[in-house]
């Protein structure tokens, strides 16, 4: 029998510390390879970020005392980070972003809406009916374009979402900045980009869910080809919404629990799309805080809704892995599984409005957790390694093409604060390796897309419901591929906008040189996934791609 390397005392220990902390134990722990913390911050605080490219992801702040400035003498608000070598270029705007959402068109166009008032001292205007345009590059030359009235109501915390049409919608908010909504505040409305009416349209379902209805939860809904579907989900309650008629296809069953949406702050993910489970609509909702008391301990449940058939659809809810939360951010890997970091044990999103003030939320929690939704109930979560950076209000995250996830954020005061305080502006990045880079498994390189080999020297476009030719080097010669596509969506205050993944059908795959070709089948619609940037990943024995092919998938008659 093999002696046991513990002592009594080291057994005693373990023993003492399962007592006192149970939870700590509850949970099969998978080793990750680290946290790197990168040489290069992020220069700003890290409000908002989305992936615009292979190798750069455009930040931005709301206007505040930060310490980089534009040739005109104003605080950089937004910049360009280069995931090579973390580099910053600095982009102007002449609005405030803050609080702001956003999204991308079909044609690729990333855009921002809304975002707060205007900053007088640092010759910024208000943002609250903005909108602002990039055309994403690669080669330094892209540049914001604003349009400051081009909403039709004021919005700050709404929510944007990509639209099987090309076009996004932008539901809710407020008209002014506030902590918790109000009648006298509220915008129970919604619009498109670009904008189809001279006037927004009633939404009465945020009416109904005041004052717990910021940031609204919404999903595309997939389907047929002519559907217009959205899931919206608001405080407890949720609806199907019909985008072109503006009616009300089903109220859902009430979520049971504690509201999940600011400043009580849960985070929802869209479960991977599979195209052999008939793309099978299931959403996910973790963490959140059922009192507005920066004391009161974070929600530790979960709720997962089948909306296969509207009629039968019944939240089911689950313990959130023994590690309750508030301001959780909800990634979807390149495996598709879910990893859920950042936020706190108690409190509520907001920020202290005095640099001595008490914050708004404190316990952090630095151990993110891995859902399998494909487990059964009570088998779906697993710990991962804990970071050492607290992740409070403003942050953010996001995988990347390479399968790491980019960390950043953290800015629980009203202005930058590095001193001081318990929880100072954070402005160091982490990249985190999930498990699936450990598996010593072979991982493919992609070589070519329907012939192309400019890979990731721009999006490749690729068309809904056709094959496209892939061609992979693997030091495998019996790899077991699967393949996805993702978007990664617009991330801010625990909220990923857009996010996205679909698994894709694979067929023909056939020896060629040192690797392989095959077909890969894009989705039937723009339902499944709508029409824009997208990245492919495919992947052997669970192991991601070297990394990732930015695309562009659309209609094929356009």
């Amino acid at each position: 029998m093999k002696r046991s390397n513990f002592s009594i005392p080291t057994v005693s220990i373990l023993i003492l510390l399962a007592v006192l902390f149970p939870n700590a134990s509850s949970l099969p722990r998978k080793r990750s390879t680290n946290y790197e913390i990168l040489n290069q911050t992020s220069g700003i605080a890290a409000m908002h970020i989305v992936v615009t490219a292979p190798t750069k992801i455009v930040i931005i702040d709301k206007v505040q005392n930060n310490t980089i400035f534009l040739p005109d003498g104003r605080p950089v608000s937004t910049l360009e980070y280069d995931l090579t070598d973390g580099s910053k270029r600095y982009l102007s705007l002449h609005s405030n972003t803050f609080c702001s959402s956003g999204g991308f068109m079909g044609n690729g166009t990333l855009v921002s809406t809304g975002g707060a008032e205007d900053i007088k001292d640092e010759n910024y205007k208000a943002g609250f009916t903005s909108i602002r345009f990039l055309e994403p590059c690669q080669n330094g030359t892209c540049e914001w374009r604003e349009n400051l009235t081009g909403m039709l109501t004021h919005r700050w915390y709404s929510t944007t979402t990509s639209l099987s049409d090309g076009r996004l919608i932008v539901i809710g908010g407020s008209k002014k900045s506030i902590g918790v909504n109000a009648k006298g505040s509220n915008n129970p409305t919604y619009e498109f980009v670009p904008r189809d009416d001279p006037k927004p349209k009633s939404f009465p379902f945020l009416v109904d869910t005041l004052p717990f209805n910021l940031y609204p939860i919404v999903h595309l809904m997939p389907g047929p080809k002519n559907q217009t579907f959205l899931f919206v989900f608001a405080n407890t309650d949720s609806i199907i919404f019909d985008w072109n008629s503006g009616k009300t296809i089903k109220k859902l069953p009430r979520l049971e629990g504690p509201p999940r949406n600011y400043p009580l702050t849960a985070s929802s993910v869209m479960l991977p799309l599979r195209h052999n489970d008939n793309y099978r609509p299931q959403v996910l909702i973790c963490g959140g805080n059922d009192k507005n008391n920066i004391k009161n301990p974070a929600s530790n449940t979960c709720g997962r809704i089948d909306l296969s058939d509207f009629d039968k659809a019944e939240w089911v809810t689950e313990d959130f892995g023994g590690l309750p939360r508030v301001m959780p951010d909800g990634v979807i890997l390149a495996d598709g599984k879910i990893m859920f970091l950042n936020g706190a044990g108690i409190g509520t999103a907001g920020y202290s409005a005095k640099k001595n003030q008490e914050v708004k939320a404190d316990n952090p929690v630095f151990t993110p957790l891995l859902y399998d939704d494909q487990q059964s109930k009570g088998n779906r979560f697993q710990k991962l390694d804990s970071s050492t950076i607290p992740r409070l209000y403003h942050s953010v995250a996001t995988l990347i093409p390479n399968g790491k996830v980019f960390i950043a954020g953290s800015s629980p005061q009203s202005a930058i604060v590095l001193e001081g305080v318990k929880f100072p502006t954070e402005f160091r990045i982490e990249l985190f390796s999930p498990p699936y880079l450990s598996l010593n498994q072979a991982r493919a390189n992609i070589k070519s897309v329907n012939g192309s080999e400019k890979i990731n020297q721009g999006p490749i476009d690729v068309f809904y419901d056709n094959p496209m030719e892939v061609t992979v080097d693997i030091p495998d010669n019996q790899p077991e591929f699967t393949a996805a596509i993702v978007h990664y969506g617009f991330i801010t205050h625990s909220v990923h906008m857009s996010q996205r993944y679909v698994t894709c059908q694979i067929q023909n795959v056939t020896a060629k040189d040192n690797g392989f070709t095959m077909q890969v089948i894009m989705p039937p619609n723009g339902n499944m996934m709508p029409p824009g940037p997208v990245y492919l990943y495919i992947n052997n024995k669970g192991a991601p791609c070297e990394s990732a092919v930015h695309l562009h998938i659309k209609d094929l008659n356009g």
